[in-house]
């Protein structure tokens, strides 16, 4: 691609592009060509000092404004970032010669606008109530015009990574860009923040800036020569923070400009001199291709690249070798020809100073590959070079070089080598490639750097981790989670609030108790509907609190309450659907459609992370004729949540507060071994063995002395032991008469008697209350009272916050047992809140984006989790709950509200850590690995789970390829067809270890988790079945179904399974085991039922479960990506529906 016609090279300034004041410019050669590419207009003191006063003028206006509405200018610019990809790749090579095939820069930088479009509400402040009397608060708020000067290396990336943490939370910003590379940044972009940018990338990002609606003032972008212009921002007293990345020399010059001006906070990324370490056991395949990559890359202008390497002896003749035929591979040529690898260096000064540099390694080492430009080419090309043997003292070993230039020596001890990598006044990157996970660890403590590499090594940086330099490489941190967005804040403390109210009474009603209300809201449940237009602000609330302690609160007039009302709505589907609330503000309209849906029954608003509304979507496919399509239709048996009965009264008709119940000691013992072996060994709730010696004092001594959350605990534990005590002695031909004999009371009696505790449960609000909502909630659950439970782990989630379980909080009598116990039940919550939330469609109730879990995992060397629990099993657990969160916010949660796609690298990403999930496992966690009979359902349970998430995150693919399939180009159906196998894969491995469990007898009906794994893998297998009609799609389905029939039928495992062969029948796949299932359909009838499908229609519902895919990475299509080799799965698995009845195309 050549160059564009128009290259706009004038200064950005206040959403205008404007000449520079004196006139002045400056040449941009093409350092390949040596030819004119542009001049570009040089910032004068005036141009600079308009810019900050323009950034100046906008800030209360940009600072106003909420996260969310500064967020859609961040999305816009990151979309026009990718579609001008190639221009802006076509000017980068032109101004400062990076090579096409090595451009990344545009996709780099639009995922760090994207990243911070969603992270501004991440920015809290904190709040203290010790002092009596007073509420004291911390205010997180912008400095106002804050200062960017970027380097000419990686433009754009620089760029975004400063900008839009310094916006998003309320900053704008004057950048300037390097006079080496301005074309790429010098788009028109309005933004408060100055920096230094390539003059030509500069000008093209600021038109994009404009393009995406900024306002003007909010991005400012100038140009120029850092002895004016950075001069300039540095000592200018309105500029009030300055990010940095550059040379050393000028880091310094600007934090003493700072110091001598205002004291403005100064973070500086500065040079770097990095040294790799390579022992004899690495695998030096990759240490070669990764060091060599990291010197060469970019042509070695990059600060962190290793430009030392230090190799063992043992393996230093063979390394060296590779790492010569490695740099000698490179394609040196024009940047802008496809191939070449390998450009020149940026200017005319870049080169010389390499060219200088490498006469003095000729002086001091051993040249074996380069040493200088090559002679057959004009343009400033250095050739890769290697020195060997360079004494420690010598300047290129000091130095950095800036260039394709990398000394190797050898050592012998680990000691010798960890001093001579340190032995720099720099300390950006430092990488060590061992085997030895000690010796690793070792070396990642002893380097002396901002990052360690351990087997990999730059430009490879953690993306959720902060990145800066040691010593003479940088003062301060960028990146996530929070670094970046810090930087640009300053903290406000000690706003104090004191406020007087009556609160109660003591005595006579005339004798009022004064106390100091010491909070600025007030949660007050149950409030008037018309009540919340009147909590505006922080007094608003006191004042109704005030209202409510009075008993002088009034209900607002039913014309204050009054909403606009909806857009009339078609009447078809009037008969069958109430009608639905009105919204309180637009933006819950808005949320509702993308985000969730609607029960027809009204039974709650269920998120689209959960597999009830995917199931619907599933179930209606083909069926234009539902009259709410968007509204989740209620099941066909069976009332949900079901009406429980009161509990049957004891034998002496006394209250159950007076004298607990217990039943028969012998139905005692079986209700717990049944908890302990299905449910206990995934969620641990107590020691075993103080478990049961509590049981035995509870028999032994007198009941009525136990507290009310221990005999909750019970009741809960009986109720899921006894669940399926009374079904048909037909599904459950193990109970017998004398059995059933034991005890008079039902499951659904220990839940009513279990409830009749939760108020004396709230009181006592210790560790066994908790334990005592989360067992009551695994029970309602799997009885389909499914908003019950989740209040009820919200609750115990809420004692759990309130005890400091979270920040690893014990009472000081507390014991060192205790505290691993409380660990180990606040992990037992953090994956059980995730179960229960995402299979309701709730939000969790802990979220580590906003609450810091300071909680470590418990040690198992002092608690030993039980014999049904695997060692590991929960740490292992608790990392792929993360995972899942992740997949939920990312796919599910965070879209906006018209997105009907999402990037195939953000999918492709999560994948991929899936799949390192799995290969990192214990190996005694691994389902192909012998356990013991007592550890089998746990390993199980944890597959089952990583299965469920790859479901969870291609099932939107999978969707969308069945009923899409004829719109999609062939180059993107293949990558549809591909997450659309690896979903299928997915529910095939998941019916295999289901199929296992059913063998070994360990399928529970007990708790819920057993049957929404078979009813998922039904879903998935019908997508499949109705994409190709391939029969073994179809016997899966059956499988599946007897695995069903094939449990206790009790709570929800037989709704599912009374449920599922009717929505079956609706689809036309009817069950050939049942009598009056209806005629099997063959090819013709299926065609009639499914042949008048319309690719192009879709329900809300069915458009709000299934993903488009947007291919934002280049190695998309590569052959030989990892992704691709990933989701390259056994042939097996079928999905070419080329075998479609000929009456027919479904597609």
């Amino acid at each position: 691609m050549g160059l564009p016609e128009n290259i706009e090279t004038r200064l950005f300034i206040n959403g205008e592009f404007c000449e520079s004041s004196n006139g002045k410019t400056f040449d941009i050669k093409n350092p390949a060509t040596l030819k004119l590419v542009a001049k570009v207009h040089e910032a004068s003191e005036e141009d600079t000092d308009r810019a900050v006063a323009a950034a100046k003028a906008a800030f209360p206006s940009w600072s106003a404004l909420s996260p969310d509405k500064r967020a859609v200018y961040f999305k816009k610019l990151a979309s026009l970032m990718r579609e001008n990809n190639d221009e802006l790749a076509t000017l980068e090579a032109a101004s400062m010669g990076k090579p096409l095939a090595g451009f990344f820069d545009a996709f780099a930088g639009a995922s760090k606008w994207d990243y911070y479009a969603e992270s501004g509400y991440n920015v809290q402040g904190a709040t203290s109530i010790q002092t009596p009397g007073y509420l004291n608060m911390t205010l997180r708020q912008p400095y106002g015009v804050v200062a960017a000067i970027i380097p000419w290396n990686v433009p754009l990336l620089f760029l975004s990574s400063k900008l839009a943490p310094a916006l998003i939370v309320g900053n704008t910003v004057v950048l300037k860009s390097s006079e080496k590379a301005p074309l790429t940044v010098g788009l028109p972009i309005s933004v408060s923040v100055n920096m230094m940018l390539k003059p030509q990338q500069s000008a093209k990002l600021a038109t994009l800036v404009q393009k995406a609606g900024f306002p003007p003032g909010v991005i400012n972008i100038i140009t120029g020569f850092g002895n004016v212009s950075g001069s300039i921002l540095s000592h200018h007293m309105d500029v009030r923070a300055l990010s940095f990345t550059g040379s050393g020399r000028t880091g310094r010059l600007i934090q003493a400009a700072a110091a001598k001006s205002n004291l403005k906070p100064v973070f500086l990324e500065l040079g770097g001199k990095s040294p790799a370490v390579v022992f004899d056991d690495a695998d030096i395949q990759d240490a070669v291709k990764q060091t060599a990559y990291s010197i060469q890359w970019n042509s070695g202008q990059v600060c962190m690249a290793n430009s030392r390497v230090y190799v063992q002896d043992t393996i230093a003749e063979k390394y060296i070798e590779l790492f010569k035929e490695h740099m000698k591979s490179a394609t040196m040529g024009d940047p802008l020809e496809k191939g070449v690898d390998h450009g020149p260096q940026a200017d005319e000064v870049q080169h010389k100073t390499v060219l200088r540099y490498l006469e003095m390694g000729k002086e001091s080492g051993d040249l074996i590959l380069g040493g200088g430009a090559p002679s057959d080419r004009e343009g400033y090309y250095i050739q890769p070079t290697i020195f060997t043997n360079t004494p420690e003292d010598a300047q290129i070993m000091k130095e950095e070089i800036f260039g394709p230039v990398v000394n190797i020596n050898v050592f012998k001890s680990e000691e010798e080598v960890l001093e001579k990598a340190n032995n720099t006044e720099y300390g950006l990157y430092a990488a060590v490639y061992t085997k030895n996970i000690d010796r690793a660890m070792r070396f990642a403590k002893g380097l002396e750097a901002g990052t360690i590499g351990v087997n990999c090594t730059s430009p490879t940086t953690g993306k959720d981790m902060p990145f800066g330099g040691y010593k003479s490489s940088g003062v301060g941190r960028e990146g996530e989670p929070l670094y970046s967005l810090n930087n640009f804040l300053q903290t406000n403390a000690s706003i104090q609030v004191l406020i007087s109210v009556s609160r109660g009474y003591s005595g006579s009603r005339a004798d009022p108790v004064e106390c100091r209300v010491r909070v600025a809201i007030v949660h007050v449940p149950a409030l008037p509907a018309g009540l919340l237009r009147r909590v505006g602000n922080a007094r608003t609330i006191i004042g109704i609190a005030k209202s409510i302690v009075d008993g002088t609160i009034t209900s607002p007039t039913l014309q204050e309450t009054t909403t606009p009302p909806l857009p009339e709505q078609s009447s078809s589907g009037d008969d069958d659907c109430p009608q639905e609330a009105e919204p309180v503000v637009e933006s819950v309209k808005d949320l509702h459609e993308p985000l969730g849906c609607m029960m027809k029954d009204s039974r709650g608003y269920i998120g689209a992370h959960s597999e009830i509304p995917f199931n619907a979507a599933v179930c209606s496919i083909g069926d234009q004729s539902l009259k709410s399509p968007n509204i989740i239709t209620p099941p066909k048996v069976g009332s949900y949540p079901p009406a429980l009965p009161t509990p049957t009264p004891s034998a002496d008709g006394s209250s159950v507060t007076e004298t607990f119940h217990l039943p028969p000691r012998k139905a005692c013992e079986y209700y717990i071994s049944r908890f302990l072996e299905e449910v206990h060994c995934n969620y641990w709730f107590y020691s075993i063995e103080t478990f049961l010696n509590r049981v035995e004092n509870t028999y032994t001594s007198s009941a009525s002395s136990a507290s009310s959350s221990w005999m909750c605990s019970l009741y809960s534990i009986f109720a899921i032991g006894a669940a399926d005590m009374h079904v048909d002695s037909n599904q459950s031909p193990m109970y017998t008469a004398s059995m059933l004999a034991l005890d008079d009371k039902s499951a659904i009696d220990y839940i009513a008697l279990a409830k009749q505790l939760i108020p004396a449960v709230y009181d006592e609000a210790e560790i066994d209350s908790i334990r005592a909502l989360a067992i009551l909630s695994i029970a309602l659950e799997n009885l389909c009272s499914r908003v019950t439970s989740y209040l009820y782990m919200g609750a115990a989630i809420q004692m759990a916050y309130s005890l400091g379980m979270h920040r690893d909080q014990m009472p000081e009598s507390g014991s060192a047992m205790e505290r691993e116990q409380h660990r180990r039940i606040w992990w037992t919550l953090f994956i059980l809140d995730q179960e229960i939330a995402s299979r309701g469609g709730s939000p969790t109730l802990i979220d580590e984006r906003l609450l810091k879990i300071d909680t470590p995992l418990p040690s198992e060397q002092m608690l030993y989790p039980g014999m049904h629990t695997p060692l590991a099993w929960l740490s292992t657990s608790v990392s792929l709950c993360r995972l899942k969160r992740e997949i939920i916010q990312t796919v599910y949660l965070e879209r906006s509200t018209n997105a009907r796609n999402i990037s195939f690298s953000t999918v492709s990403n999560l994948l991929l850590s899936l799949q390192k999930w799995l290969q990192l496992i214990p190996p005694h966690l691994k389902h192909d690995v012998p356990a013991p009979p007592t550890h089998k359902r746990a390993v199980a349970v944890l597959h089952l789970h990583y299965w469920g998430s790859t479901i969870l995150l291609c099932r939107p693919f999978l969707l969308y390829l069945v009923l899409k399939y004829s719109t999609l180009g062939s180059s993107k159906k293949i990558w549809f067809e591909r997450m659309g196998k690896t979903c299928i894969d997915a529910a095939q491995k998941s019916l295999a270890i289901l199929q296992q469990m059913a063998a070994d007898g360990m399928l529970s009906s007990i708790t819920a988790f057993d049957s929404t794994c078979l009813l998922r893998i039904v879903m998935i297998f019908i997508l499949a079945f109705a994409h190709t009609r391939l029969p073994h799609y179809r016997s899966n389905i059956e499988a599946s179904i007897d695995l069903m029939r094939g449990m206790k039928q009790v709570g929800f495992c037989k709704m599912v399974t009374e449920e599922t062969p009717m929505r079956l029948a609706d689809l036309g796949i009817t069950d050939e085991k049942v009598s009056n299932a209806g005629v099997l359909l063959d090819d013709d009838l299926i065609a009639q039922l499914w042949g008048n499908f319309d690719p192009n229609f879709m329900t809300p519902l069915q458009t709000q479960q299934s993903l488009d895919l947007a291919f934002d990475d280049s190695s998309s299509f590569d052959l030989n990506s990892e992704i691709l080799q990933f989701t390259n799965l056994d042939d097996s698995i079928v999905i070419d529906p080329s075998q479609a009845y000929s009456s027919f195309d479904f597609r």
